[in-house]
């Protein structure tokens, strides 16, 4: 049963990343399932929308193996971790995948939501708000509020710079992550973000 579920989720993954999450409908996915039908798709899958949240978690499944890495990593200030993560969330294959396969998430209130939850439930309490605190422990990051903090830097990656909600050319990214450079030294954490051609993901 769960070999049939993968099995969806591949063939609607592989759609979603060469039609489109719009131009894919249940019929393609069916006909790439091999004899499968309808009816095994709504086994496991109310609708469309189901399916790409699961290849979405799928997909973030391997960013958080990702930030683990960088959470549990020794020797290395918080300060450093925000800076990697930060990094990280502006740049890898991963991200890159999401973005492609994704539609415009003010067209789709259910998938909005869900990126929201996963954010307030997963990202900043897992992610930012514990490292924040290691770097206030350790000096490298000065803050009196490291929740407000972590809140703010989760909505300025996951929101405003995020290309499935603003449209931005690339002199507009450029600008904005030298905003949020300026933003995170505020802070002191000392984020510089060079590689201009790892920006395409991101513009939209």
């Amino acid at each position: 049963m769960e070999n049939t579920k993968e099995k969806i989720l591949e063939v609607a993954t592989n759609l979603f990343l060469t039609k489109g999450y719009e131009q894919t409908t249940i019929s393609d996915i069916i006909n790439g399932l091999d004899g499968l039908t309808k009816g095994a798709i709504y086994h496991h899958f109310e609708s469309k929308e189901d399916i790409f949240e699961a290849v979405v978690k799928n997909i973030g499944l391997q960013n958080k193996l990702i930030f683990d890495k960088i959470k549990f990593s020794k020797n290395i200030t918080g300060s450093e971790k925000i800076t990697q993560l930060v990094s990280i969330s502006l740049a890898n294959t991963n991200m890159e995948t999401i973005v492609t396969i994704s539609p415009k998430l003010l067209d789709s209130p259910k998938l909005f939501v869900s990126f929201l939850k996963q954010m307030q439930e997963l990202t900043i309490p897992d992610y930012f708000y514990p490292i924040i605190v290691e770097g206030v422990e350790d000096g490298s990051i000065m803050t009196d509020d490291p929740q407000q903090l972590a809140e703010l830097i989760a909505i300025l990656l996951n929101i405003w710079l995020n290309p499935l909600i603003f449209e931005n050319s690339k002199t507009t990214i450029v600008s904005k992550i030298d905003m949020l450079n300026k933003c995170l030294e505020s802070f002191n954490i000392k984020f510089k973000y060079v590689k201009n051609n790892s920006l395409s993901h991101i513009l939209r």
